[in-house]
């Protein structure tokens, strides 16, 4: 079974502080199958990001949370979206990673499994570029070095963007940039619901060796409100199992180079 991306096991952790007022480390070793350390290591992470309270042998809601979120946000609810398959895609696109690369990964939910995917057994040097403060702050592997884009943060989608983070990017070169999409269609290409967050995708593109989609099959037949790349474009594009075979044939018939990630089992 692939496992679940330690940033989704994490916000699972804050709702159940949140819901229920508190938890120990041994509750959550138990109930999440991992060890006390890691435990420890995700509740200090939580702490450090002022979101619960650290007391000895676990943490609590912060006061006045009342059982949810103080500030609910799209990047609270997009991170336990399909989380199987979204850990599925960055297992198939971790395979597309080489050993002294430099590549980008987008503000996405599942480019933050994959940069999970990566930190968890990196067994290369690797430059990561991201306009993603949430993946910058998951990895922790030595052997990856880590670029944070300039810009301005946008609070509910946790996404760096602006005129700063293009121009940045544009003075860069990826061997491959790895981008997601709120919707996805033959005739609209990749799709977001806002301008600076195509801009990003698109100046990527432009400086990237491959530019790598990852989009699970929830997304397909959807077409939100600004186009960020044609299909035709993407080098590689990556979905999970669940995507109807005729769909999937389509997008072959069309000459998308398609990879189906397996499914957990």
């Amino acid at each position: 079974m692939n496992a679940i991306p330690a940033s989704t096991r994490r916000a699972r952790i804050l709702d159940r502080i949140r819901r229920d007022g508190g938890v120990t480390i041994a509750e959550l070793a138990r109930s999440h199958a991992i060890s006390n350390m890691t435990a420890h290591r995700d509740l200090e992470q939580l702490a450090s990001e002022g979101l619960v309270e650290r007391v000895r042998g676990g943490a609590r809601a912060l006061p006045g949370d009342g059982g949810r979120p103080a500030h609910p946000t799209a990047w609270g609810h997009r991170i336990d979206q399909e989380a199987e398959a979204k850990a599925a895609i960055a297992a198939e696109a971790a395979t597309l990673v080489a050993s002294g690369s430099t590549i980008f990964l987008d503000a996405s939910s599942t480019a933050l499994a994959l940069a999970s995917t990566l930190a968890a057994a990196p067994p290369f040097e690797l430059t990561l570029v991201t306009n993603s403060p949430m993946i910058a702050g998951e990895i922790r592997a030595d052997s990856i070095h880590v670029v944070v884009c300039p810009g301005e943060l946008d609070q509910h989608t946790r996404t760096i963007t602006g005129r700063w983070t293009v121009e940045f990017i544009r003075r860069l070169n990826f061997d491959a940039a790895f981008v997601s999409a709120a919707g996805i269609s033959l005739d609209a290409g990749l799709t977001t619901s806002r301008s600076p967050i195509a801009e990003v995708l698109q100046a990527a593109a432009d400086v990237a060796g491959r530019t790598i989609g990852m989009v699970d099959a929830t997304k397909f037949g959807r077409a939100s409100l600004v186009s960020v790349l044609p299909v035709g474009e993407l080098d590689v594009l990556i979905s999970d199992a669940g995507l109807e075979d005729d769909v999937a044939a389509a997008y072959r018939a069309a000459g998308v180079a398609l990879r189906l990630a397996a499914a957990a089992g």
